[in-house]
């Protein structure tokens, strides 16, 4: 839930100053934790005390009374917690909820509904799950259709961004159930206005997601919108978290902006689930390794039978077709190099030179991955990707003869690495 920490204090000096574009400081001393940052942490509190009462179990299909011990704790925290920063900007039908001695859900179709969601996403073993936890933690309060289309829909994209799904089947699955996401981000951010409603929120932030190519791009692209900054970025954030992980720089930075108190259900909250505290690098690319692992076909070459070669009928040269799996692998690894300057992976081959490596596709196959850092596995797959361009079929045999695969593996291997260091 980091990621919608990160998005509500960056975004919290833009809610009512909205600036248009992807140039601005991410901290200052104008940040601040608002409303959705505080909610958030109520829901993973409420989450964590209803699970050290009653373990939940898919065998016994919460028959135990888990969502009904859920929702009470749901509302407990929020309330509870609440009250502690009356002016952290509750929207008015909120506040009075917080606050009234008698608490009921209000019809509420608020973009307040998703902003808080991102720990069921997390802690949710499968989609239905996270749909059915989303629904109960929601219905507290917005219990209006459309405010529980907006929770669940983010949940979801949550739940399948953390769990390997690439941004076509996250596209393609709140298309079918949720929302048409039949527009850009630059193509709305010069007209679209403030809007605290889930229906013109939550489409917006999960496009802004879907376009993004790091974790920080995504929060960049998500104010970039404008709109209610801060909600929007939380959303953005609490999903791109899920799929890229976060450097650990600006999760560091975002902490200090958080009291002792919230500090303090943050710790617990990584304690309890084992995240929070590291992130794999390579997410963004190692998640392939499952699908990689799965698949027999990855393409086909085409021939050009039609033409007899004539000028007046010239044959196209053969192709590889590429299944849309390894097209979105290859489009997700130069937004990671496009992302990541660091790693200089334009300028491969003279990484290559350094690790004492020809690029040629012999050499490349038979190199001994397990003595090679990740700038030089990262710099051997872009010259595979590269090289495509002038050699058709070189990326399709990298992939049929599991070599991409096993480059892959060793990146994870370094993530791990690198996670139990820290």
């Amino acid at each position: 839930m980091i990621g919608a920490i990160i998005g509500d204090i960056v975004g919290s000096r833009f809610e009512f100053n909205n600036h248009r574009s992807k140039n601005f400081e991410l901290f200052t001393k104008d940040c601040h934790v608002t409303d959705d940052s505080i909610m958030t942490l109520a829901i993973a509190k409420a989450i964590m005390e209803t699970e050290r009462i009653i373990k939940p179990s898919l065998a016994d299909n919460y028959e135990n009374g888990y969502y009904s011990l859920l929702e009470e704790m749901s509302v407990r925290y929020m309330r509870e917690i609440g009250r502690k920063y009356p002016d952290c900007g509750y929207g008015d039908r909120f506040k009075q909820w917080v606050f009234c001695t008698n608490p009921e859900p209000y019809n509420s179709f608020g973009n307040g509904a998703a902003m808080r969601i991102s720990p069921v996403g997390f802690i949710a073993r499968t989609e239905s799950e996270a749909c059915k936890l989303s629904g109960i933690v929601t219905g507290v309060t917005h219990n209006h259709e459309e405010g529980l289309k907006g929770a669940e829909a983010t949940a979801v994209a949550i739940f399948m961004a953390w769990n390997g799904c690439t941004k076509s089947e996250i596209r393609n699955k709140i298309n079918s159930s949720y929302y048409p996401l039949n527009f850009t981000i630059d193509g709305i951010r010069d007209s679209y206005q403030f809007n605290e409603t889930c229906q013109e929120t939550v489409p917006q932030a999960i496009a802004a997601f879907l376009e993004s190519g790091s974790f920080e791009d995504a929060i960049r692209t998500a104010i970039s919108v404008g709109g209610d900054s801060d909600t929007l970025a939380a959303i953005t954030g609490s999903i791109a978290e899920a799929y890229y992980g976060v450097p650990e720089f600006i999760r560091k930075r975002a902490l200090t902006y958080l009291d002792d108190e919230l500090r303090a259900i943050y710790d617990e909250w990584c304690e309890f689930t084992e995240v929070g505290h590291s992130h794999g690098n390579f997410k963004m690319l190692t998640k392939y390794i499952g699908k990689l692992s799965d698949r027999e076909y990855f393409g086909d070459w085409v021939y050009d039978y039609e033409n007899d070669g004539s000028p007046e009928h010239p044959k196209q040269m053969p192709f590889v077709k590429y299944d849309e799996l390894v097209k979105m692998f290859v489009e997700e690894f130069y937004q990671f190099s496009q992302s990541h300057p660091e790693y200089k992976l334009m300028n491969y081959r003279s990484t290559l030179e350094d690790y004492g490596i020809k690029s040629n596709s012999g050499v490349l196959q038979d190199a001994d991955v397990e003595l090679l850092d990740a700038q030089c596995i990262l710099a051997m797959i872009m010259c595979i990707i590269r090289f495509e361009r002038f050699g058709d079929g070189l990326l399709l045999k990298f992939l049929k003869e599991g070599i991409i695969l096993k480059w892959l593996r060793r990146l994870k291997t370094i993530d791990d690495s690198d996670i139990v260091s820290t």
